[in-house]
């Protein structure tokens, strides 16, 4: 095994690099890649050399070949013999529609969301310092996923107290949004004729890393995740637009170790001032990855939220085992494990667990379970051109997960416009359907080698009555199951969507096309009557061309 260079270069998320390593593996029968994203160029070469291109068919090889000729492209522009350089702009038109603007609100009710959606200017600008040191960021005029025209709330953040956690405050420091402007209209473009519309928390993406053949450092405002699922990660998911983080990873054929560091806001202040409580919150998180056979590989890691009004230096160690760090009003550990198993040439068997509270044999029930599962089943096969890839993945969390007395995983991201102040976005930090959720995802998609892509996604999840709203002794108390509560909101949404990118249709012009079509439905229904009600469906549209400079 080698490598055909060595470069620190971090490979963003929304590259379809990642899409097509994984349909290859599974269709040679190589299992699965590293489910740690994103990955280095150094890295992502060593996993694509795991592949024997010779066994591959002919249709397979022009994918691994434009996959490999990616990897290994220099950046735009030679500077000398030490400094490479890129500088990109893009220049995107989107258009969303859809058939419900009353019932349909909110981000939440639209399969294409703010994170898919594409700035109408964005800059691009990476260098790379002698293969050693990397550096990239980008300056977008874009939507603002929160204007002068939503409805808000107040809310508070309850430090420290069993009994409340999050509350809904008429007075509160923090604003939330009820109801969107932006995800109601009927019809909208990113064409902003307002500027209280710009986002202003740009850049999205800001990386500094170095590394080698084995390893890799980075500093970045990135998006990232960790785990095998498709409907979404439990430790940490990639819905959110971005996440801030220091990231050391160590990587050789059979074995990757990552340490990751994420950092949270705090102050929820719709102001700019300071908050006077937890100053400090961040993710210590640790992954140990092991490719034990060619199609079976195991995962495990280790993590805790911590929160202070300090940071102190005594826990920054990655050696530590997090569990051990025993105070529950600065800590909140939670472990994961995943495996991958290939059962035969193109199909693989995945799950995921995650473990956020459990009683042991001889403690109380003072608290109320809080862990996570999923299982899938995924198959790839070569059709015509291209690789025809589906999964099929059922997961659960339960009511208290992600929910902890005094220290929780729900975290904060504050977006400022003109109009607005601040607005905090609630989020929780791994699966992005969050607490006592059940979910079923399908995927099915056409994958063609030059950038193409065809597919459709039909997810279907349950929502029991807890959200991160509902007071900390209610949920720690629950004894129910998943999706608890008399109240269980059903969704689902089915989206057919293409994707197509042409490169240099014009000397250093490329295009990319897209669209998607989506059949949004939504009902509620009554346990104790065992009715439903309140059923509403929408049809949403997003269109978008997009030229690269």
């Amino acid at each position: 095994m080698y490598l055909l260079s060595a470069s620190p270069q971090i490979i963003p998320l929304s590259s379809g690099i990642y899409e097509r390593v994984e349909a290859l593996y599974l269709v040679s029968g190589k299992g699965t890649p590293s489910n740690a994203q994103p990955w280095s160029v150094s890295q992502a070469e060593q996993i694509l050399t795991r592949i024997d291109r010779t066994s591959l068919s002919k249709a397979e090889q022009e994918m691994y070949d434009l996959i490999q000729e990616e990897i290994t492209a220099p950046l735009r522009y030679r500077c000398d013999d030490v400094v490479q350089a890129s500088f990109f702009f893009h220049l995107n038109g989107e258009l969303y529609a859809h058939s419900n603007s009353e019932e349909f609100t909110n981000e939440e009710d639209w399969s294409y969301s703010f994170t898919d959606r594409l700035p109408l200017v964005e800059m691009e600008a990476e260098f790379l310092f002698d293969d050693t040191f990397y550096m990239f960021t980008d300056l977008s005029y874009g939507r603002n996923r929160y204007t002068d025209r939503d409805t808000f709330g107040e809310f508070d953040v309850m430090s420290g107290n069993d009994e409340e956690g999050l509350v809904i405050a008429e007075d509160g420091d923090g604003q939330y949004l009820i109801s969107s402007s932006i995800f109601s209209q009927t019809f909208l473009t990113n064409w902003m004729s307002s500027t209280y519309d710009v986002d202003f928390q740009t850049p999205k993406r800001a990386v500094i890393a170095t590394g080698g053949d084995h390893w890799n450092l980075s500093l970045s405002r990135d998006r990232m995740k960790w785990g095998n699922g498709h409907s979404g990660n439990f430790v940490i998911g990639d819905h959110h637009d971005y996440s801030d983080f220091l990231r050391l990873v160590l990587f050789s054929d059979r074995f990757s170790y990552d340490w990751t560091n994420m950092f949270f806001e705090t102050n929820v202040n719709s102001g700019e001032g300071s908050s006077t409580d937890h100053m400090f919150k961040m993710l210590m998180a640790h992954r140990l990855e092991f490719r034990i056979l060619e199609g079976l590989t195991l995962a495990f890691s280790e993590n805790v939220m911590y929160q202070n009004d300090v940071f102190d230096l005594r826990h920054f160690n990655p050696a530590y085992i997090y569990h051990n760090l025993n105070s529950r009003t600065m800590f909140n550990a939670i472990a994961h494990a995943e495996l991958d198993v290939t059962l035969m040439r193109g199909m693989n068997l995945y799950g995921q667990y995650a473990l956020d509270q459990a009683v042991a044999p001889n403690e109380s029930a003072t608290q109320a379970d809080a862990s996570a599962y999923l299982v899938g089943l995924e198959y790839a096969r070569t059709l015509s051109k291209g690789i025809l890839f589906a999964s099929i993945e059922y997961a659960t969390t339960s009511p208290a997960m992600y929910h902890r007395e005094m220290v929780d995983f729900i975290v904060f991201r504050k977006y400022h416009g003109n109009g607005t102040s601040f607005v905090t976005r609630i989020d929780y930090l791994g699966y992005e359907a969050g607490e006592d959720v059940q979910v079923v995802d399908f995927d099915i998609f056409w994958l063609l080698p030059a950038h193409a892509t065809v597919g459709l996604n039909v997810n279907f999840s349950r929502h029991g009555g807890i959200d991160y709203f509902t007071a900390n002794s209610v949920v720690n108390d629950s004894t129910e199951a998943t999706p608890s509560g008399d109240e269980i909101s059903e969704v689902l949404m089915a989206t057919i969507s293409g994707e197509w990118e042409l490169e240099n249709v014009y000397q250093w012009v490329d295009l990319s096309l897209k669209a998607d079509l989506t059949y949004a439905g939504k009902r509620e229904y009554t346990v104790s009557t065992d009715s439903y009600g309140s059923q509403a469906s929408d049809f949403q549209v997003a269109l978008s061309v997009g030229v690269r400079l």
